[in-house]
């Protein structure tokens, strides 16, 4: 060593020996007489040491009599769980596998192994083997020094280090067998990266040996430096090939090269995955999507809080990301390439009991990555218990903008979004997940990600495309049978600056699933695809996108991917045909026309309801107008077939539906039956369609965040509602929560529904109400009878829960209650039934009704032909629209007199036509003036019937 640099780390060191002094450090040495246990006192020679306070602590890690320690858990954020020093004595052996920031070390002279995900960073110098015998391996996770790493030191010194995985950080300058003429230094890099943030110094006695696809990486323009060091064997390769000098503009690289003719290519730390479009750069230690390149574009953020993509589970041990994987490639032919990291159960270290095997892959000349994931719960596993298990991708954004400014959900949900920088200034809400925006495009209004809730099985693809740079990002739908609670269930898809993939999602009181000890399971998520299109407008990449699911749909199931059993492939699944029927004498336009079909297997926690139906695949169709259904792709095994529809709140149910591979199971015909047991129908309430869309504000206003400050401008203290002027899409609210006045207090909100019965009254026997929610949540549902001073019927609605009032829904799990109501509570004349909310300790309380029914056995009966729903089924084209749009609506021959009116989403009408043009049997609307862009609501209307729709203009 030469006398300057000598004078530089004895002075360093001596200014750190006073500064250690000061704090009167008191030793520890372990002893390891009762377990390998680190953080077991027990095992120390002095028990009082305090693991919540260690600054003025040194550990000392002797020969373990007989275990050496093993430190797992830890925190990397807590300065006081920061030990004074950490050394390693002869003879001793430590591993870490949690986290562990010691502000100094003495002497690594013993063994230090860091195992992933183990994390130590030593807040100084680092010296293995300082005057004597030492060693580093690093097996996976990282390990740091702020400044200078020797590898060994003194006269005596004998250092050595192996990297075989995860990273090894030198924050100044790396000193291999340098320090004096005799000392020893021999460095392996074979599986991983050594980073060194200055420059690198080999003595006599030193060498770097870098095999495999290990490598060293300096900071800066190092080139002819470690050339030299190459060129005069101090840096040095075992394999039959030379070692390759580069620098990248920032780093300087010396390692093994690669075959650049393959698709993936194998890094110390990631692994790239790159055809003629498409580099994706992907951490070998936890699956973490870091850059996803598509022509030459950045897709995802490379800086802020948020960067690249990762999946992750949340059970009960809370929300646990992906870590710990082993990379290996299952296939790679000249076509494609699947990759798979498998992350495995370790107890203590990767808590989540089940295996999950997460896999890219990649085709030649594709402009999209896919991806999907097997999750296994071995037999001899602890019991098992998933609530989600998704994937997110954060989108880029450079200098507050991001690269993609429009999100689109589905033809309604797509808009500009706020800025990147818009999201950073915003203000913060009373409800963490929403923000207000207070700058930018959407200045003034509320964001957050429940806004954007759908239904999953109803979207082919969600994302974000760029008028600006021409191009979207999408995630990409070829099927939909691996996601959770069938094709009512809605989650978040895509927000601000976000793409989720809810693979199996707990939102809107979806259960969750529990696998116990003793059962083997596994469930395949995906694939599907993270595709990118180039189109020269937003609404031509929309386009793409569905178009490219189209594609992906019709090549379902892949046959690309083979040799993976828990993935049937085409000629080893079957199907189930059949044709389904809804017969209701009193309502002959309800049938099974465009009706849900679909079959599962039932778990016992469903408790057999496909609502609650996670831990098995669930397969679903839409039938056609004559109600003929085919469901395809199914893998062989016994289902349960289920099937609904708009107008009848009943559904049906058949069990046993055996299906086999290449083969079509006909069903024949299947027909639903509404029972009419309860006397005459007198009067109905909305139209049975699961939500709550036909009410005030039921047409995506629900999902404004807060749209509670807007209760008490639109509506009274207490709902009047007159059955027989037939208007609840215009007096009845789309949910029943607390009332919310101007500053936001809450109270009871009482529901009067009024009604009239006509003719004599039985003496005996009950009417029955019945009540559909399509959702309620920690809430009693109180009735009154005709000015009761108590509630005569009080009861907690089925299916509760899931928050769908907040979280910005009209709908979570359907339900239906029936109660009877004794004639002798009712009278002839006008009658009144008071509903209430009594529960209004939260804003979280609420019912959303979807139907509501009154039976009896009255001589005079209101007729139900003014709620046909078969006038549900609207269609506008052009939409979006300029300044006219045309109006399809099946079940025209109930529209006589039909007006036309369009509203603003604050309930501003801006454009009527009373006496609409008829052309072929089609109404058209015009509008001159010019409307700003945006989301308008068009209401058709003749008599009873009324319909809204969203339309687009711009």
């Amino acid at each position: 060593m030469s006398f300057q640099r000598f004078i530089e780390y004895k002075i360093v060191l001596v200014c750190l020996f006073f500064g250690f002094i000061t704090k009167s450090i008191a030793q520890v040495g372990w002893v390891g007489n009762v377990d390998q246990d680190f953080y077991n006192v027990d095992n120390w020679d002095d028990s009082s040491v305090d693991f919540l306070n260690l600054q003025a602590t040194t550990l000392i890690i002797n020969a373990g009599n007989p275990y050496d320690p093993i430190q797992n858990g830890g925190s990397a954020g807590d300065i006081n769980r920061r030990p004074g020093a950490l050394d390693i004595a002869n003879g001793g052996k430590f591993t870490v596998q949690g986290a562990l920031l010691p502000w100094s070390s003495n002497y690594i002279n013993g063994q230090l192994i860091i195992n992933e995900p183990g994390y130590l960073n030593i807040r100084s110098f680092v010296f293995i083997g300082n005057n004597s015998n030492g060693s580093l391996e690093v097996n996976g996770g990282r390990f740091e020094s702020k400044n200078a790493l020797f590898v060994g030191r003194g006269a005596s010194g004998n250092g050595s280090v192996s990297i075989l995985g995860g990273i090894c950080y030198v924050g100044a300058t790396l000193e291999v067998g340098s320090d004096e003429t005799t000392t020893v230094g021999t460095v392996l890099i074979d599986g991983g990266r050594l980073e060194v943030a200055s420059d690198v110094r080999i003595g006599d006695n030193g060498k770097i040996t870098i095999n495999g696809i290990g490598a060293l990486v300096v900071n800066g323009d190092n080139q002819t430096a470690l050339q030299n060091l190459v060129d005069t064997g101090k840096i040095v390769t075992d394999e039959d090939t030379a070692l390759e000098v580069n620098f990248d503009g920032s780093q300087t690289i010396v390692a093994i090269p690669r075959d650049e003719n393959r698709m993936v290519q194998e890094y110390a730390t990631y692994i790239l995955l790159k055809n003629e479009f498409v580099e994706a750069k992907i951490d070998k230690s936890s699956s973490d999507l870091l850059s996803l390149v598509i022509n030459g574009t950045e897709t995802l953020s490379q800086s802020g809080r948020r960067i690249g993509g990762y999946y992750d589970f949340q059970t009960s041990y809370g929300f646990e990301r992906v870590t710990g994987t082993s990379f290996s490639i299952k296939e790679e032919t000249e076509d494609y390439v699947d990759i798979s990291f498998l992350r495995t159960y370790e107890p203590g270290v990767r808590n989540t009991p089940a295996d999950a095997d997460i896999h890219y892959v990649l085709k030649k000349g594709d402009t999209g990555l896919y991806t999907y994931s097997v999750i296994h719960h071995k037999a001899e596993y602890p019991s098992f218990d998933l609530g989600s298990w998704r994937q997110v991708l954060w989108t880029a954004h450079e200098d507050g903008i991001f690269q993609f400014e429009n999100i689109y959900v589905d033809s309604i949900k797509n808009w500009q979004m706020a800025s990147y920088a818009d999201n950073e200034n915003a203000e913060p809400t009373t409800i963490p997940e929403i923000i207000k925006l207070v700058t930018g495009v959407r200045a003034g209004m509320y964001d957050g990600k429940y806004q954007y809730t759908e239904e999953l099985m109803e979207l082919p693809a969600w994302g974000f495309t760029s008028d600006k740079n021409k191009m979207g990002l999408w995630a990409v739908m070829g099927s939909h049978e691996f996601y959770n609670s069938g094709p009512t269930h809605h989650d978040l898809n895509s927000a601000a600056g976000i793409i989720h993939v809810l693979l199996n999602g707990l939102h809107y009181n979806s259960r969750g699933m529990v696998i116990p000890e003793g059962r083997d399971w596994n469930k395949v998520y995906g694939p599907y695809l993270i595709y990118m299109s180039s189109g020269e407008t937003a609404e031509a990449n929309w386009q793409d996108a569905k178009a490219r699911a189209a594609q992906e749909k019709a090549a379902w199931p892949y046959s690309w991917l083979t040799n993976t059993p828990e993935y049937p492939l085409q000629d080893a699944r079957g199907a189930v045909a059949g044709n389904f029927n809804i017969i209701d004498v009193e309502k002959d336009n309800v049938n099974g026309a465009n009706a849900w079909v679909g079959v599962t297997q039932l778990s016992s926690r469903s408790d057999g309801d496909w609502q609650f139906e996670e831990e098995n695949y669930q397969y679903w169709t839409r039938a056609d107008d004559d109600g003929n259904f085919l469901i395809e792709d199914i893998r062989p095994g016994d289902y349960t077939l289920f099937a609904f529809n708009d107008g009848a709140i009943q559904e049906f149910k058949k069990e046993n539906i055996r299906v086999e591979a290449s083969n079509v199971t006909q069903l024949g015909n299947l027909e639903l039956e509404i029972p009419r047991n309860n006397g005459n129908l007198i009067w109905e309430i909305g139209v049975p369609n699961r939500t709550a869309e036909e009410f005030v504000l039921g047409h995506l206003r629900y999902s404004e965040g807060f749209i509670q400050e807007n209760f008490h401008e639109l509506f009274s203290e207490t709902i009047e509602y007159n059955v027989a002027d037939n208007n609840w899409d215009e007096v009845l609210p789309y949910v029943h929560s607390s009332y919310f006045d101007a500053n936001d207090n809450r109270s009871r909100w009482d529901w009067n529904i009024n009604f009239e019965i006509q003719g004599e009254i039985p003496n005996s026997g009950n009417a029955t109400l019945t009540i559909a929610y399509a959702s309620t949540d920690h809430a009693q549902q109180w009735l009154y009878i005709n000015g009761e001073s108590a509630p005569s019927i009080t009861f907690y609605p089925p299916n509760g829960g899931g928050n769908a009032f907040l979280r910005q829904s009209d709908h979570a799990k359907y339900a239906v209650q029936t109660v009877e109501i004794p004639y002798s509570k009712l009278r002839e004349g006008m009658n009144t039934i008071k509903f209430v909310m009594p529960s209004t300790s939260s804003g979280v309380n609420h019912h959303m009704y979807d139907y509501i029914s009154f039976e009896g056995e009255f001589e005079s009966v209101l007729s139900v032909e003014d709620h046909k729903v078969s006038a549900k089924r609207v269609s506008l084209f052009p939409n979006p629209a300029t300044n006219y749009t045309t109006i399809n609506m099946e079940g025209e021959e109930y529209l006589e007199k039909p007006e036309l009116a369009l509203f603003t989403l604050n309930g501003k009408k801006v454009v009527e036509d009373k006496n609409p043009e008829r052309i072929a049997g089609k109404l058209k609307l015009y509008w001159n003036q010019d409307l700003t862009t945006g989301v308008y609501i068009l209401r058709i209307k003749d008599g009873t019937v009324t319909r809204y729709k969203k339309l687009f203009i711009k």
